[in-house]
């Protein structure tokens, strides 16, 4: 039995927070880059990632480890931030904010290459669930399966989402390209 699989059981039928603190650790940045991929917010993402973990352990029992834990925490994450949109209906200010903010922090950046910046721009311009789709098959290694199901959606949706999605990239980013030859 791997670590993980121990730590889930202890958290689950112990109610250990100490177990279950572990388990955020391991899985945070994943579901927090999965989040600000979708909301295109830094607060919203943090936010949203604190509550999925806090209805993951509320809800824990209902895991019955039939599937992949790292699925299930991406599932919850998606229903938030659902949930999210339906409050808020912001969407674009929140867009607009985002792309300023993340201008004004590139500075922040200098390990990240100016083909990550490219890329994390084109995807802000993605639909909701294009980007989630592309995130957890491309970025996260889900299958389209798993993506369906953490999507809550037909398969044959995650990989028209992902078509699209990967066509509205390659005509952002050749656009960008094309731009910057003529700069």
């Amino acid at each position: 039995m791997n670590d993980e699989i121990i730590l889930i059981e202890r958290a689950r039928i112990l109610r250990d927070s100490n177990a279950f603190s572990s388990l955020v650790k391991i899985h945070q940045s994943k579901i927090r880059g999965f989040l600000l991929r979708l909301c295109k917010h830094y607060d919203v993402a943090d936010d949203l990632a604190q509550e999925t973990f806090l209805i993951a352990f509320q809800k824990l029992e209902s895991f019955d480890g039939s599937g992949n834990f790292s699925s299930w925490l991406f599932k919850i994450s998606y229903n938030c931030f659902l949930q999210h949109l339906r409050k808020s209906k912001r969407n674009t200010e929140v867009m607009d904010e985002f792309i300023r903010e993340y201008e004004l922090l590139q500075e922040n950046y200098d390990s990240i290459s100016t083909v990550q910046l490219d890329l994390e721009r084109a995807m802000s311009q993605l639909k909701p669930g294009e980007a989630a789709a592309i995130s957890l098959c491309h970025t996260f290694g889900l299958s389209h399966g798993e993506a369906a199901e953490v999507l809550q959606s037909p398969i044959g949706t995650v990989k028209t989402n992902i078509g699209r999605g990967k066509e509205k990239l390659r005509k952002l980013l050749n656009h960008n390209n094309e731009m910057s030859v003529v700069s």
